[in-house]
């Protein structure tokens, strides 16, 4: 074997094993952060739901996560504040991982509520959740208490929990 063919296989070898060890890396990050991949969608169940009640916005509790909907017929505010409100002694809530679509403000005026400015940014896909506000403790404890969209008017809100408490 050649000075050239060794050094080419062992090049090789060395790039396989380092290619090799990053997907695992990935691999393990991934395994390790479900959320980072976490999206709510609604069924559409939910979604007729929503129509039927003539609500504006939707919200769910489950998974560790406050889920919020717009409906589809809700033309789409420049602004909306969503107010949570949460029994402290059996939630908490986390709002340094806020996540969803469009920018999220989180704002505490009170230690039984926090108030989510979210503002759109271009196109919202009204299946999927709008705001997911991490929580632990008691999905009973929690919910969405107002929604107002600014300069508007105060939407319509609607729980879709009862509908699907059955899909534990």
């Amino acid at each position: 074997m050649s000075k050239n063919k060794f050094f080419w296989s062992w090049k090789q070898n060395i790039g396989i094993i380092i290619g090799a060890a990053l997907v695992a890396f990935g691999l393990f990050y991934i395994v390790k952060n479900p959320d980072f991949f976490t999206a709510s969608v609604l069924s559409l169940q939910e979604k007729a739901f929503i129509a039927e009640k003539w609500r504006d916005i939707a919200y769910k509790t489950n998974s560790g996560y406050v889920d919020i909907f717009m409906a589809e017929k809700l033309e789409t505010p420049a602004s909306i504040d969503f107010t949570i409100s949460f029994d402290k002694d059996t939630v908490t809530i986390d709002p340094a991982n806020l996540s969803g679509q469009g920018t999220r403000i989180a704002k505490t005026p009170d230690e039984n509520n926090i108030v989510i400015q979210f503002t759109p940014n271009g196109t919202i896909d009204k299946t999927q959740s709008a705001v997911l506000l991490p929580f632990s403790g008691d999905m009973t404890d929690i919910l969405l208490s107002e929604a107002i969209a600014v300069g508007q008017k105060n939407l319509s809100i609607g729980s879709l929990n009862e509908i699907t408490s059955h899909s534990k």
